[in-house]
């Protein structure tokens, strides 16, 4: 669950890096939807997105009731004032995201193995450069 930080930072702010950043951008839409998608059982105000985000309340009031309108994420309760917003894990749209990311994620994990193997080639033909060069001597 995203928390407020003592140094005021989260690694929800702008700076994060995430698949679907990665593969979306980092619309103010796309840091929402990356937010609820990496909490998917947990409600947020408006006022815990801003924090989490470091986004401005302007942004995130206009930028709310479009990701309603598509689906994505719907109003769950209201605690006070305070409307509350869950992931909606029904929704096809975010079916097809999770899969995405999924698939995303398989993909960079195997990159990530396929340059650790290249890594370890190159280290090791350079010991036996090395190994060569200091016999040869």
């Amino acid at each position: 669950m995203v928390t407020k930080m003592e140094d005021n930072t989260s690694p929800y702010r702008e700076d994060r890096n995430s698949i679907f950043l990665k593969t979306f951008g980092k619309s103010p839409q796309t840091r929402i939807i990356d937010l609820f998608l990496d909490n998917p059982f947990f409600e947020f105000t408006r006022l815990e997105m801003i924090e989490a985000l470091g986004m401005a309340k302007v942004t995130m009031y206009n930028t709310i009731p479009l990701i309603v309108q598509s689906g994505i994420i719907t109003p769950s309760r209201k605690i006070g004032r305070s409307q509350l917003y869950r992931l909606n894990g029904d929704s096809p749209i975010v079916k097809n995201l999770r899969n995405i990311i999924k698939e995303a994620s398989f993909e960079v994990a195997e990159l990530e193995i396929l340059d650790s193997e290249i890594e370890d080639s190159t280290s090791n033909i350079s010991k036996e450069k090395t190994s060569v060069v200091t016999q040869d001597e």
